[in-house]
């Protein structure tokens, strides 16, 4: 803490030598910095000047111009946001906020949430960024409007629609490095001031690189014993061997998406929208590092001391890996009253698959093994419908209300595969049914906010949102014995509370405070899963987590071209969710999660925009993020650097762009390479060349240097991709 404080005293002072330095009149304002409005914060519509939080806004244009391929590419560079470079996470996982994973961070698209119910955890894919109108990035406790999953902060999609009558669209074909190919339509149209519709198409797939290792920890005992000779392997700085590979991580995606709109008059209308999501990734050939005569039962020696073997032993698990598989319907339908600020939005969505297959624990270390396996599948509905109403300007008032019911269901099956990489396999013979849990959760609440002007300089924004949390009676199979676990329920206050002091035309200072919770995932709850290192039981009885989230903010317009922003948080979590490092029976290596760990989370966000000319502008950002965190998140930055210069000229726009990321290695660890976490510095391009009204052509490098580094796997050499737009 005293750290923090340090580092808050001497913040204020540059940044206060600074404002009173370079303050501007009014009228010398343009609309470099304050054009921006943003809805996110408050849910009514703000200009992002005055919003009391720290807001990131990403375009259509800045998303055509870093030429980013998905979500996870136009999310980069964000003050705070860590994307992580590696193929393991390439489009799903992988997204930090403020240290916070993707399960304490809430994704909406269209308003509809995108986290799963299975783990929380935000699935991009579904979301092709040409249909992408703009995200509004949010930093910060929310939960006082959104519920759960908002401790982090919100990333908001919003897609595209037709603004006028007539037919808008565009197709792009993009090619790069590992065969990667993307080729998308979308299209919207207006056909009069009543009927408007659009849909779209996209699908991508790449060969991937290789990214997952096959590493194994010599132990006394575990080896081929004497007899066998002891392969010359690569050692790890940690001790550890690399045994093998897995071969190259390949993917596809594809995509449908369809919305119809009648609008009513010019201020009421209705909409329903679906997007179809299927994806899948896979392993290719895998490679041992040491030829077969070196085994023995599928166990290997991995060194000699004073005349004892050590080694491990290589399954077929550890060489095939998983393939995953991802199957989702989203439905939609919203009804707008802009005129008495009115909104109903109700939604379906349905993961019918989502879920892997893989080899047994055992098996031997056959390259061709294609013998029995199993199939894990967790199937999620989440049923959504939300009522708001805003009442805007009462005397110095505006006010929110809205009421949220939202119920989700997850149900589990392992199957027992005669053919572990063919998920319709099933065995013909014996137990098909392997494993089973189900169960279900339901939420309801309501949520209030105000924002009381009570001055020309002074804004109050004071809310609470009451969820009542009700976890279902669930169903889980444990080691094949069926346990029934109990329904429970709690109720949460989240209030906020934020002052919003404009003290020039140029300057704004804000602070603020919010409570979030976020209930616990639902595999958490009622899965049970099967590990050669142990058992993990679910745990009914867990509480939701609880953060208290205090912010100090500044944003200054510094001169016409020039602004500046700088936030600094503290973050107290309670009741933080982990697996429990002891024993969940006696004498067995079996665990469960339960409520243990606390956590205290410091940080400052520096933010920096400039203008040099009509060709010239500039970004860079810095936040420093440390505290008491648990162990299962050691992979949060102490230092996160984005910088980068934007040219433009007729028909040329370049991007240069780069990203540092300090090392994140556990305490205690001191190693490099293959499983530690090291310092990254990435550099990556964007061209883009107009070649005529309609058509661009684009050309990217991402790693220009080709560096290695590692994010416990290694990240991708020098890649390059080009890329083809047409409009229309």
């Amino acid at each position: 803490m005293k750290k923090m404080t340090k580092a808050m005293l001497m913040t204020a002072l540059i940044l206060g030598s600074v404002s009173m330095g370079t303050a501007v009149e009014a009228n010398e304002l343009n609309t470099f910095a304050l054009d921006e409005y943003v809805v996110t914060a408050t849910r009514t519509l703000k200009e992002i000047q005055e919003v009391p939080a720290s807001v990131s806004v990403i375009t259509a244009q800045d998303i055509e111009k870093k030429n980013a391929t998905n979500v996870r590419e136009a999310l980069k560079g964000l003050p705070g946001v860590y994307i992580e470079p590696t193929s393991m996470s390439t489009m799903s996982n992988g997204i930090q906020m403020r240290g916070f994973t993707g399960n304490n961070i809430l994704v909406l698209v269209d308003g509809v949430q995108v986290n799963t119910a299975y783990g929380g955890e935000a699935d991009l894919t579904q979301v092709p960024v040409e249909n992408i109108e703009r995200i509004e990035v949010l930093r910060g406790a929310a939960s006082s409007i959104y519920g759960g999953y908002a401790v982090g902060g919100v990333i908001n999609i919003t897609t595209k629609e037709a603004k006028k009558v007539g037919t808008t669209g565009e197709a792009v074909v993009s090619y790069g490095s590992n065969d990667t190919w993307k080729k998308s339509l979308q299209v919207n149209s207006k056909v009069n001031d009543k009927w408007s519709f659009g849909l779209g198409y996209e699908k991508s797939e790449s060969d991937g690189y290789v990214s997952s290792y096959i590493v194994k920890t010599p132990e006394e005992g575990k080896g081929a014993g004497a007899g066998k000779e002891i392969p010359n392997l690569e050692k790890l700085d940690n001790g550890n061997y690399i045994v093998g590979e897995r071969g190259r991580k390949s993917w596809e995606n594809e995509n449908y998406n369809f919305n119809i709109k009648y609008n009513f008059d010019d201020d009421k209308s209705l909409r329903y929208a679906y997007s179809k999501t299927d994806y899948n990734t896979k392993y290719g050939s895998p490679t041992l590092y040491a030829d077969v005569s070196y085994f023995s039962s599928g166990k290997v020696n991995l060194e000699e001391k004073e005349g004892k073997y050590y080694g491990a032993s290589v399954t077929g698990r550890n060489l095939m890996g998983t393939m995953n598989y991802f199957e989702r319907d989203t439905h939609s339908l919203v009804y707008n009253d802009n005129d008495n600020k009115f909104k109903v939005q109700a939604s379906y969505v349905d993961n019918k698959v989502d879920g892997y297959v893989q080899p047994p624990t055992t098996g031997g270390f056959d390259l061709n093994y294609d013998g029995k396996g199993e199939y894990t599948n967790h199937p999620t509905k989440v049923y959504d419908l939300n009522m708001e109403k805003a009442w805007e300007n009462i005397g110095k008032h505006t006010i929110v209300v809205g009421a949220n019911y939202k119920k989700e269901e997850i149900d589990q099956t392992v199957y027992n595969l005669s053919k572990w990489n063919d998920r319709n396999a099933l065995v013909t013979s014996g137990t098909v049914i392997k494993n089973s849990d189900k169960g279900e959760v339901e939420n309801l609440a309501i949520y209030v906010q105000d924002e009381y002007k009570i001055s020309e300089p002074l804004t109050m924004y004071i809310g609470a949102r009451i969820d009542h949390y009700e976890k279902g009676a669930g169903y889980f199979s444990a080691a094949g014995k069926p346990t029934t676990s109990p329904s429970e329920t709690y109720t949460e206050l989240s209030p906020k509370v934020a002052l919003d002091y404009k003290a020039d035309e140029t300057t704004n200072y804000y602070i603020s405070y919010g409570h979030s919770f976020n209930a616990p995932q639902m595999y958490k709850l009622y899965r049970y899963r099967e590990s050669s290192k142990g058992n993990t039981h679910p745990n009914p009885s867990l509480k939701p987590e609880t953060s208290d989230t205090y912010e100090l903010g500044m944003k200054k317009v510094l001169s016409d071209n020039t602004n500046l922003g700088v936030t600094f948080y503290h973050i107290d979590t309670k009741d933080k969710i982990s697996e429990d490092a002891k024993p969940f029976f006696e004498g067995s290596i079996d665990k469960r999660y339960i409520n243990l760990d606390e956590e205290e989370r410091n940080g400052i966000e520096l933010e920096l925009n400039h203008k040099f000319s009509d060709k010239y502008s500039a970004y860079l950002n810095y936040a420093w993020q440390n505290g008491d965190i648990a162990a299962s998140d050691y992979d949060v930055p102490t230092h996160l650097l984005h910088a980068g210069v934007e040219y433009n000229c007729d028909k040329w726009n370049a991007l240069i762009e780069c990203q540092y990321v300090s090392e994140r290695n556990k305490t205690g660890d001191d190693f490099e390479g293959l499983g530690s976490q090291e310092a990254i510095l990435l550099v990556n391009t964007a061209f883009n060349y107009q070649m005529s009204k309609d058509i661009t052509l684009q050309f990217g490098i991402n790693n220009l240097f080709d560096k290695v580094y590692y994010c416990d796997e290694p990240i991708d050499e020098r890649s390059y991709y080009v890329t083809m737009r047409y409009n229309f």
